[in-house]
């Protein structure tokens, strides 16, 4: 199996990669009661959250499905919600519902911040974020550091108000290797169809089996300790033009999954599959008739807490 290292070390070239997300927004809680508010509404654990430390976690449906996923950054007194900004008004909407019991606001801040992200070739031997449900966060200034990952490479967000500090972008065509993350955001269209487990959240930091009750936690829950589904994120390449809406299917035609995420740097693609069975139980693994390469997870999936 093609190493993820070899393919982001050939593709960087020892070059940094940095872009605006244009495609992120950002929701503001602030209040009295806003941790303890979002303790009740999120997969992840609050009480983790810090100046130093940002999570990553999701907001159920009653019935387990993600209606947003997102990375918390505390800025102040006030904590920061990153999503795509598809889906900050909903979200809003949705906790709405629960807020009017707390003394807590809800404030759609997309407009407020700009978000940059920063791909880096991985140190090794890098010691960072070795709680994977922790993600180290620096304050300098004008500028929040929120750096989600150390493998397969280094993926920092550099989080600023509008018109405070300008962040030059460079080599933006290189972005799609934050695909080999496997750490996905949702958009509005994948909204209330996803269980957190189908995109490998248990195995990041995503949810805590331990932080007490959420919306959606029963049925969350469940699927970890007696749940039946196979379904996972997984990794997989191309060269060449695909029909991507098609179903991943195996030899025999069978639909076995479907591209959850794709891009390209030129004729290369990277995608995130959800894959509907375990990856050895198929010889092949095809999309529009033809065969892709699977490529590894840059972290084990640890199916039990």
């Amino acid at each position: 199996m093609t190493s993820l290292e070899d393919i982001i070390d050939s593709t960087l070239q020892n070059k940094d990669v940095v872009v605006r997300l244009q495609n992120i927004g950002v929701l503001r809680i602030t209040g009295l009661d806003a941790r303890k508010f979002l303790q009740g509404q999120i997969t992840c654990d609050i009480n983790k959250l810090s100046a130093e430390h940002g999570l990553y976690g999701a907001i159920c449906s009653v019935k387990g499905r993600i209606i947003t996923n997102f990375y918390l950054a505390q800025k102040g007194e006030d904590i920061l919600m990153l999503m795509s900004k598809d889906l900050v008004e909903k979200t809003l909407l949705h906790l709405k519902k629960y807020a009017v019991f707390f003394k807590a606001e809800l404030i759609n801040d997309s407009d407020s911040f700009v978000i940059h992200s920063k791909l880096t070739p991985s140190q090794s031997g890098s010691t960072e974020n070795a709680q994977p449900e922790l993600f180290n966060t620096r304050h300098d200034d004008d500028t929040i550091t929120l750096t989600l990952c150390h493998n397969p490479l280094t993926i920092q967000w550099f989080i600023t108000q509008t018109g405070q500090a300008m962040i030059e972008e460079k080599h933006t065509e290189l972005d799609a290797l934050t695909l080999l993350s496997a750490r996905p955001l949702i958009t509005l269209e994948q909204s209330e169809n996803i269980l957190p487990q189908w995109l490998n959240m248990q195995s990041i930091g995503g949810i805590s089996f331990t932080k007490g009750c959420y919306t959606g936690q029963e049925i969350v829950a469940r699927m970890q300790y007696r749940g039946k589904s196979k379904k996972q994120l997984i990794l997989a390449t191309w060269d060449g033009h695909r029909e991507t809406s098609l179903d991943i299917t195996d030899k025999q035609g069978k639909n076995i999954g479907h591209v959850f995420a794709v891009a390209n740097i030129e004729e290369t693609h990277f995608a995130q599959i959800i894959l509907n069975v375990e990856p050895n139980e198929v010889d092949n693994i095809l999309l529009d008739n033809q065969e892709v390469t699977l490529l590894p997870l840059p972290y084990p999936l640890d199916m039990k807490k």
